[in-house]
């Protein structure tokens, strides 16, 4: 399944609202992601901003809004850290800005992310 292409307008919009924080940006799938000390902090997937956010955080969210569901990449696949927030919640600057820096505090907070190091290919003989 490919990933949905990033609306650009969206893109546009968060890269506006985050564009005094420390991040670096980097393109997944066609999509604008954001990271912070290596660990992924928001981007978009299709008409949706997501986020990063500690578990009690996303229980909060989710309660002041039933629209905002786990993020889910593909239909057989959640990533339980984050969630999705769709468009008629973007149009709310003052709602996504107070989680932007909520999940950029929790994902500051959290280890820079280790690099795994590349497995040596075995030659065929």
């Amino acid at each position: 399944m490919d990933w949905e292409k990033a609306n650009q307008n969206i893109a546009d919009y968060l890269e506006k609202l985050i564009i005094t924080y420390e991040r670096k940006k980097k393109p997944m799938f066609g999509a604008p992601v954001y990271f912070v000390n290596d660990n992924m902090w928001t981007g978009v997937k299709g008409g949706k901003v997501f986020l990063r956010l500690s578990e009690d955080d996303r229980c909060v969210i989710q309660s002041k809004c039933d629209e905002i569901k786990p993020f889910e990449p593909r239909p057989d696949f959640i990533m339980k850290e984050y969630v999705e927030i769709p468009e008629s919640k973007l149009t709310d600057e003052k709602f996504i800005s107070n989680w932007l820096e909520i999940s950029y505090s929790f994902v500051k907070s959290l280890p820079p992310k280790v690099k795994k190091e590349k497995k040596a290919k075995l030659k065929k003989s």
